[in-house]
């Protein structure tokens, strides 16, 4: 997919950043995350990722989630060495890397208890210094923490830049936002950008009206607010894509749903981003 504009933003993005080696800058991080199962974050992880390195970022994408963890399978790879291994500190960050879909590199995930107890203060600080390190190979470093105000969970969402928090218009799931954004407050301080995407939407007015509701509840209740990061629309090709091991931004470039995150994508590399709330596809 790489076009012209593709490259002069690829030359954009590491223009101002030293020579990749032990001065390399930090790449900046951003979390994907729901209030629960189903909501779509791993589906928006792994599609966003994948736009992201198709307009030249260097892009990898870590399965954190201890409990699903199905980024790998969604992009048609193995887990013959996952999160786990960094985490029991059998390799580096960088030995777990794999070549991913759409030239984007992943860490999988693992689903095994063993990884959930390895979960202490000092595996967690390694891997956040871990990552940091990886500006070596990357922009930008997503993470999808899946769901659920777990202990590594809250450690990754305070180390990183961005926080995307995904919900959908269903009644639930809206209040889990709430409630999820709640329990993390009341368990540690959010000092990233935290910012909602309002996914299988249909229309703009549906999205803006799931955002005014749980926005307007965490300002009267929690003291924060939750600007809009963009909205989706349903595509039940989306997970089918997946299961294939074909994210659907290659798969089905002309979907309105391949739009919605390329443009969130776009402004993500803008320079103003995250500040700019966006008008996404319709």
């Amino acid at each position: 997919m790489p076009d012209q504009a593709s490259q002069l933003r690829r030359l954009v993005l590491r223009s101002g950043r030293p020579p990749a080696g032990d001065d390399a800058q930090p790449p900046r991080t951003l979390v994907v995350s729901g209030g629960k199962v189903g909501l779509g974050s791993t589906t928006l992880a792994v599609n966003l990722a994948v736009a992201l390195a198709s307009h030249g970022a260097r892009t990898v994408l870590i399965d954190a989630d201890l409990y699903r963890a199905d980024v790998a399978a969604h992009c048609g790879l193995g887990e013959s060495v996952t999160i786990a291994d960094v985490l029991l500190a059998r390799r580096d960050i960088h030995e777990a890397l794999q070549r991913g879909p759409g030239g984007l590199q992943v860490i999988a995930g693992t689903r095994t208890s063993q990884a959930r107890n390895a979960c202490s203060d000092r595996a967690l600080q390694r891997l956040l210094k871990q990552i940091q390190s990886l500006g070596k190979h990357a922009d930008f470093v997503l993470i999808d923490t899946g769901n659920g105000p777990s202990e590594p969970t809250i450690r990754l969402w305070q180390s990183a830049q961005d926080v995307l928090f995904v919900t959908t218009p269903d009644a639930v799931a809206v209040m889990d936002t709430y409630a999820t954004v709640k329990t993390l407050l009341s368990r540690s301080a959010i000092q990233s950008p935290l910012r909602l995407v309002v996914n299988r939407a249909d229309s703009e007015e549906a999205a803006a009206d799931v955002h005014r509701r749980i926005d307007h509840s965490c300002q009267r209740f929690l003291g924060l607010s939750l600007p809009l990061a963009g909205w989706l629309p349903s595509d039940a090709a989306a997970l089918a894509a997946l299961r294939r091991g074909q994210p659907i931004v290659l798969s089905r470039p002309e979907s309105k749903l391949t739009l919605g995150i390329e443009q969130l994508a776009e402004r993500l590399l803008a320079p103003e981003s995250p500040a700019r709330q966006p008008r996404l596809a319709a």
